[in-house]
Formats: structure tokens, sequence, C-alpha cells
């Protein structure tokens, strides 16, 4: 019963397998013979596919062991980027309270001698009134200079307010907004400046619109800044600046148009981000919209730009309208065209300019 197993090379040079086996208690003999090469085929393919797994194996290990070693190393760089635009942004922002609190007290220093300057006027306004000065050729005269200084006394005295108001931490209640009010009010503080940059604004404010729940300061900043800029990208070339509210179903829209020199396309993606600008150094900081951003999205509504180069730019603010409604008594006529007045004697504001691709 024992086999036996040969390899040997038959008289052509083939090696061949013969096995060789005793049946029948040896009576009989089984013999078989086979090619090497195909007795061990199986076993050469075998080896061939692992031999293969085990190459591809090591080439998908180390081929990923590349790509996780670069996204790491990619992502440390970004890490180390935003480090560091994160530390600029540390020194910006303590460079700003500097400035803020340097601002709130030159507006004081200012807003005292403006005041006495007011109260003197005042005192000389009384003393015109007395009969030794009744007879006076130039009392018309006198009269309207007091006037002017009142005016534009108070106007100070505004000026420095509001310049401390910016400096102050922003007044966050909510009340009621009549929204055309705060517009108008928004563009006759900034006529005189569009008046030297040979802006004209046109406002279209729909008539009889509802409350506005808001923070009037906060929103105060907003519209102040969006005016600014469209103010600052004409300022060269003078224009067209357009103002328009209106009620879209559940929401109040606010439009700003200009038709200045545009945003370019690659721009507008980053015009939100904080500290972006295309300003000079030292001329803009790059927080203007972002502020405003922010700001919208915390009253609950959006803001988006739309701008073409060479024809100009457009934000639209989206903000729901919530309470009851109510009127401005002077937006009850039917007209919704206005444009600002002008006051040839005011100075020009003391607003900052800003610029628009903040």
């Amino acid at each position: 019963n024992r086999i036996n197993i040969v390899e040997a090379r038959d008289h052509s040079g083939k090696k061949k397998i013969y096995v060789s086996s005793f049946l029948k208690h040896g009576d009989w003999m089984m013999l078989f013979q086979q090619d090497s090469s195909d007795a061990f085929a199986d076993l050469r393919k075998a080896m061939g596919v692992t031999v293969l797994i085990l190459l591809l194996g090591a080439f998908g290990i180390v081929t990923t062991a590349l790509i996780l070693s670069k996204r790491m190393v990619n992502r440390i760089a970004r890490t180390d980027r935003e480090k560091e635009r994160m530390n600029d942004q540390i020194i910006q922002t303590g460079k700003l309270a500097s400035v803020g609190e340097l601002a709130a007290g030159i507006a004081h220093e200012i807003n005292n001698p403006v005041a006495i300057m007011v109260e003197e006027a005042g005192w000389i306004g009384d003393l015109l009134e007395e009969e030794e000065f009744r007879k006076s050729a130039n009392l018309d005269e006198f009269a309207r200079a007091l006037k002017q200084i009142r005016t534009q006394g108070k106007r100070c005295k505004q000026i420095t307010h509001k310049l401390l108001s910016f400096a102050r931490k922003t007044d966050p209640r909510v009340l009621d907004v009549q929204l055309n009010d705060l517009i108008a009010e928004l563009v006759e503080l900034s006529a005189q400046r569009a008046k030297y940059a040979k802006v004209t604004i046109n406002m279209r404010l729909k008539p009889n619109l509802p409350f506005l729940q808001a923070s009037p300061s906060e929103l105060q900043q907003v519209l102040l800044n969006l005016i600014n800029n469209a103010l600052d990208a004409m300022e060269k070339t003078g224009g067209i600046l357009d103002i328009t509210t209106r009620l879209e179903g559940a929401n109040f829209i606010i439009e700003i148009s200009d038709n200045g020199p545009g945003i370019p396309e690659a721009n507008l993606e980053k015009i939100f981000d904080p500290f972006f600008t295309t300003k000079p150094v030292g001329k803009g900081t790059g927080l203007g919209l972002s502020i405003c951003y922010g700001i919208i999205r915390k009253m609950g509504g959006e803001i988006e730009v739309r701008s073409t180069v060479g024809k100009g730019t457009t934000f639209v603010i989206t903000l729901p309208a919530k309470g009851s409604a109510g009127e401005s008594p002077i937006h009850r006529g039917e007209t919704t065209e206005r444009r600002p007045p002008q006051n040839h004697h005011a100075p020009l504001t003391n607003n900052p300019p800003e610029q628009r691709h903040e």
C-alpha cells in the first residue's frame, strides 16, 4: 500500500512526475504520469496572487501614509497661518480699543467748550433784546449769526455724542423703530458729505410702513456704514445713491444702491470677512461690513450684496416684520421719492470714510 512518487526527465528532457502504488495485495500496480509544470500550476498561481496582493497592499499603505502626511502638514501649516491671523486680529483689536478711548476723550474735551460757546451765544442773544441794541442797523445780522452759532454748536454736540456712542458699547435694547424716519435722519446727516462728493441721494420709501422691532443704534450703525461706503466709492466720480424701503410678505426690505465702480467678483465672497479690506494700510480696518453682517444676523435678518464692475453695487437687507402697524407723520403722503435737505451752512460731517470693500 506504499505510494512512490518520483520526479524524473523523460527521453525529450521534460520533467515528469511518476506516482506508483500496488493494488490488491501486490497483484496490480497503478502508475500515474503528469507533467511537472501541470502538477504545480495551481500552487504557482496561488503564490503569484499572494505576491500581487502583498505588493498592492504595500503600495496602498505607502500611498495612504503619504496622503495623510501631506494633509497633516497642510493642516498644521493652515493652523499656524490662522494662529498668526488671530494674533494680528488681537493686536488690531487692541489698537481699535485704544483709538476708541482716545476718540471718546477728545469728544468729551471738545464737547465742553462747544457747550460754553452755545451758552454764551444765548447770553448775547438775550443782550440784544435790550433797548439799547434794538435800534442797531446790524441787529438782524447779529441775530442770524447767533442763530447759526447755536445751530452749528448743537450740530457739534450731536457729532461728539455720536462719536461717544460709537466708542461705547452699542445699546442692544429692542424698540419700535419707524424705519423711514431713521433713514431720513441718516440721509440728512450724510447730506453735506454727499454734496461735496457730488452724489445725489434719492429716497424711495414705502409710506405707512409698520414699526420695526430692532435696536435703533445698531440699525443706525449698519445703515450709516453702508451709506458711507457708497459715498466713499463715488467720492472721485460722483453718482447716484438710491435708498429704497418696502414690505415683501412678512419682511422689511432695505436696498442701498449706487452706480459707483462696483466690486470685483473675486472680493464678493470675502466682503463680509473680518479684517478684509482693500484700503491702504492705516486707512481701513476691514471691520465695517463684518459688524453689519453680525448685527443683521442677530436681528434674525439677512444681508446680501450684488455688484457689477463698472455699473455699481446694491446691498439688500431683509428683516422680519414684527409688531403692530404704524405710520410716520412725515410719510402720510403718496409720494415715494424724496431728496435730502440741503443745508449750505452745515459743515462737513466728522464721520470717517468707510471703504466699499470692507
